[in-house]
C-alpha cells in the first residue's frame, strides 16, 4: 500500500502519478516497467517516488486494485436497474463491449493478467475478491426461477454468461458489428440460455 505521504498529496498530483503509472503498465507488464518512466511522466523526483511507495510493486498493486474496484463498482450499479440476472447481463453488455474495444484498456488488462499470474498470493486474493463480487451481484438478483441453489453452481452460471459475453464481443469485433448489432447478437444467446434449445412439449 502507498505510504501516508502519498495520501497526503492533493488529488491533482495523486492523479498525475496514477495516470503516469497506468501509461507505463499499459505499455509494459510489471517486470518490464520502469520507475524512471513513471517519474518522468509524472514530473516528480525519484526520491519523491520512494517517499510515496516502497517500490514499483507497491504502486503496481495499488493501481490494479483501484482498477478492479472501479470495474466492480460499475457492475454493482447495474443491480440498481434490475434484479433479473439475464437482463443484468444484457444491460451490462455495452459497458463490457466499450471496455474491450478500448485498445489502451484492453492492453492494460492483458498486461495485468500476465503480471499477476506469477504472484500466487495475489491470485488467491484476486480469486476471493472476484468470488465475493460475483456473489454480491447474485445476492441482489431474484433467483427464484433458477434451478440452481448451490453457491458454486450459481457462480458457474454467472461465469458462463460472462464467457459467452466475451465470445460475442470477440466475434463482433472480428465481424465489425456495431455495438447495437453486437448487443442484439448477445441477446440471442441470452434468450437461448434462458428459454433453452429444446421445443416445449
Amino acid at each position: 500500500m502507498p505510504k501516508e505521504t502519498f495520501y497526503n498529496l492533493d488529488e491533482k498530483k495523486k492523479n498525475k502519478i496514477i495516470e503516469a503509472a497506468k501509461m507505463e503498465f499499459t505499455a509494459n507488464p510489471l517486470r518490464k516497467s520502469r520507475v524512471s518512466n513513471i517519474i518522468k511522466e509524472a514530473s516528480i523526483p525519484r526520491g519523491s517516488f520512494y517517499q510515496y511507495f516502497d517500490d514499483l510493486d507497491d504502486l503496481y498493486y495499488y493501481v490494479i486494485d483501484e482498477v478492479f474496484n472501479n470495474i466492480h463498482e460499475a457492475g454493482t450499479k447495474f443491480c440498481d436497474i434490475t434484479n433479473d440476472i439475464f437482463e443484468f447481463a444484457q444491460i451490462s453488455f455495452e459497458y463490457d463491449y466499450k471496455a474491450f474495444i478500448n485498445d489502451m484498456r484492453h492492453q492494460f488488462m492483458m498486461n495485468v493478467f500476465q503480471s499477476i499470474s506469477s504472484n500466487a498470493e495475489y491470485i488467491v486474493n484476486f480469486n476471493k475478491m472476484r468470488r465475493d463480487y460475483v456473489m454480491g451481484i447474485l445476492n441482489k438478483m431474484d433467483l427464484s426461477n433458477i434451478r440452481y441453489t448451490e453457491e458454486n453452481d450459481l457462480i458457474k452460471m454467472y461465469k458462463m454468461i460472462q464467457e459467452l459475453k466475451r465470445f460475442v464481443i470477440h466475434k463482433s469485433v472480428l465481424d465489425k458489428l456495431s455495438i447495437e448489432e453486437a448487443s442484439k447478437e448477445f441477446g440471442w444467446y441470452v434468450n437461448t440460455i434462458k428459454h433453452g434449445i429444446l421445443k416445449e412439449e
